[in-house]
């Protein structure tokens, strides 16, 4: 039962990060619009990489789908 509890605190964490990382991509916030010029991101390209960063955050609570 521990063990389960030790095992869930980082994955929260884990999905907690990475749907705000993915929310700030999707909204196009400055900092990451001035990250990804670097790569030549441009604004579509931005949202469509944080819906993806989104939906991978909420596949991680499937942990069967990267076994």
């Amino acid at each position: 039962m521990i063990f389960k509890i030790i095992n869930t605190a980082p994955t929260i964490v884990a999905v907690f990060m990475s749907i705000k990382q993915g929310h700030a991509m999707f909204s196009c916030k400055p900092e990451m619009l001035q990250m990804f010029n670097k790569w030549v991101f441009n604004k579509t390209a931005l949202m469509v990489n944080g819906t993806i960063t989104v939906i991978a955050a909420f596949l991680i609570l499937h942990l069967k789908t990267f076994v």
